[in-house]
């Protein structure tokens, strides 16, 4: 018997519809939010919004560092069956990024001096002032949603997360179309919306604090065992530093980008950079959902050494994104007036100029996903290093510079600075993978583009079976093949080939109908033998588990208990995971 993917593709399809709606949902909101601001309020409403999302992005980063670096942190200690350690993950991310939120809504008095500093003063300010304004009071219900979304997914309830986000994003849509149209409050009605959706949305997650399911518990952090949250926080902030490194540079690109736009292309050129910036959410919306699995299945597997199971995965998820890629750049390609005139740019020069950046700038786009895949991807794997020098240079380290030589490039030379800046990011996306790519092949010279170990560091058995008697009676018998080969003491092996059996037997007498597959994975480390199930059986802990001649009386779970020095249980991607511990000898 050989190991199979079926199990990893079930939990790739299972994880891959809800994480692409609530991605789709995330990235559409903000898509259709930025075409009812410039169908509704015109050009250079849509023009402030994107110059106020330097403060919302700045707001954010407390939010989405400790919700994405936390969530990473928490699957892989599930994947390591350190429960308790991942409830203070959970804990102390979660109240730190309230407490942000709460200060950000104090500073939203500053408000008025943030707009004049982003727009120097110009037309675009009272605009700016507005959004920013309510968008800083919104701060502490925008944190405590940052942290759900990432949370609840991980934790055996993707689909109450896609909900979550679906369900916020149709209340911002229809209060974003009512208070635009009907009231006088402008931008202010954009941010407005936003803080509401999240908030009123959070009726949804009330399936999952009830859920059955749920593994993470709120302990308070600042008690007893408060210095043990703190290490487990630093354990979130270090698995969250590539985000960290993301959001600070994107809005130091931000900043940027928008500062020379406004001043040397003028508030025409900062809409079509606003267009193009909307395309790249566009694929988010499309692709970032199934790049986003890496994340919610990827952590908890590679912390169960599951190499198999992390390229077989990767596979997939590149497969399917690149498909969807290629679809989302025919239409752009073929039809850019159609899009910009989505954004309320319909006019004859404006429309032309929109449509020939839009056909330059979306050259970048399967580039962007290469880095986009390994800056998720690494992150989920424990090279934050890699993963942040990859967030570094896409966001912000390569583009400035580029768009800077570009754009001053086209100028001295009588070209069109808008193309040139578009070219810029085609340039940026290239020279982070050339960048990153050396980089690899210098820190890592024997390995991989997935830096997995190409042959196993221990003595592995690693097979899938079907959940049928007739095929795991092979088991035993491989088991004890294995061992004898690997110079295990023959009692002990004859004990695990036992409770190997038992295991098995269980799981296909009780796991019910959907119990079909089972991992089976026998990793020899130094002097103890790890036995791992895996399977999509009902949820059964077989470690809280006592014969009480109920719906059960699994005897054999008494048996594997006396012959084992080790069992332990988790229910992590909906799946079971027991493990045994047996010394060799």
């Amino acid at each position: 018997m050989e190991r199979n993917e079926k199990l990893i593709r079930m939990k790739l399809w299972q994880y891959l519809l809800p994480s692409i709606m609530m991605t789709a949902a995330l990235q559409m909101g903000n898509i259709v939010d930025t075409m009812l601001v410039g169908n509704i309020l015109g050009a250079d409403a849509m023009s402030a919004v994107k110059v106020g999302m330097t403060i919302d992005n700045i707001m954010e980063i407390p939010g989405y560092v400790l919700g994405v670096g936390g969530s990473v942190a928490v699957g892989i200690l599930l994947g390591k069956r350190e429960r308790d350690k991942a409830n203070r993950v959970f804990s102390m991310t979660l109240t730190v990024s309230v407490l942000c939120g709460i200060v950000f809504a104090l500073l939203s008095v500053t408000s008025p001096v943030l707009a004049e500093a982003l727009t120097g003063g110009g037309s675009l300010t009272a605009d700016v002032r507005a959004f920013i304004f309510v968008t800083l009071l919104g701060a502490p219900v925008i944190s405590l949603a940052l942290q759900f979304m990432n949370y609840v997914a991980v934790d055996n309830n993707p689909s109450v997360a896609s909900a979550y986000v679906i369900v916020s994003n149709v209340i911002n849509l229809a209060l974003d179309y009512l208070i635009l149209k009907y009231t006088a409050l402008g931008t202010a009605g954009a941010a407005l919306s936003t803080v509401l959706g999240y908030g009123i949305a959070m009726l949804v997650l009330i399936r999952y604090l009830r859920s059955p399911k749920r593994m993470l518990k709120y302990v308070f952090p600042f008690g007893r065992g408060g210095l043990a949250s703190g290490a487990e926080f630093m354990l979130a902030l270090s698995t969250g530093m590539p985000t960290l490194l993301y959001m600070v540079f994107l809005t130091t690109k931000d900043l940027g980008l928008n500062t020379m736009i406004v001043r040397m292309i003028g508030n025409d050129g900062m809409a079509v950079y606003t267009v193009c910036a909307n395309v790249v959410l566009l694929v988010e919306l499309l692709v970032g959902g199934i790049i986003g699995t890496i994340a919610s299945i990827g952590g908890v597997i590679y912390g169960e050494k599951d190499y198999f199971g992390i390229r077989s995965l990767v596979k997939h998820v590149l497969i399917y994104s690149y498909a969807v890629l290629l679809v989302i750049l025919i239409i752009l390609w073929v039809f850019p007036q159609y899009v910009v005139a989505l954004f309320g740019i319909t006019e004859g020069v404006l429309s032309s100029m929109a449509s020939a950046a839009l056909r330059i700038f979306v050259c970048s786009l399967p580039f962007y996903l290469l880095n986009k895949f390994m800056t998720t991807y690494y992150q989920s794997t424990e090279q934050t290093k890699l993963s942040g020098i990859v967030t570094s240079l896409q966001t912000c380290v390569a583009i400035l510079p580029l768009a800077v030589v570009f754009t001053l490039a086209a100028k001295a030379a009588g070209l069109d600075l808008l193309n040139a800046l578009m070219a810029a990011f085609v340039a940026s996306e290239i020279v982070t993978i050339v960048i990153a790519f050396i980089y690899r092949k210098l820190k890592y010279k024997d390995q991989g583009f997935l830096l997995l170990p190409e042959k196993e560091e221990e003595a592995v058995y690693d097979i899938s079976a079907a959940a049928d008697l007739e095929e795991v009676e092979k088991v035993p018998r491989e088991i004890i093949g294995f061992c004898k080969a690997h110079q295990v003491d023959a009692g002990r092996a004859n004990l695990l080939a036992v409770a190997a059996e038992e295991m098995l037997v269980n799981i296909i007498r009780y796991g019910g109908k959907k119990a079909d597959t089972i991992d089976i994975n026998l990793r020899i480390a130094d002097d103890t033998l790890l036995f791992r199930l895996r399977d999509n059986g009902i949820p059964f802990d077989p470690t809280d588990y006592s014969v009480d001649s109920g719906e059960y009386e699994i005897h054999g779970i008494e048996v594997v208990r006396s012959i084992t020095d080790r069992m332990q249980y988790m229910r992590v991607l909906d799946l079971n995971h027991t493990v045994i511990e047996m010394k060799k000898s």
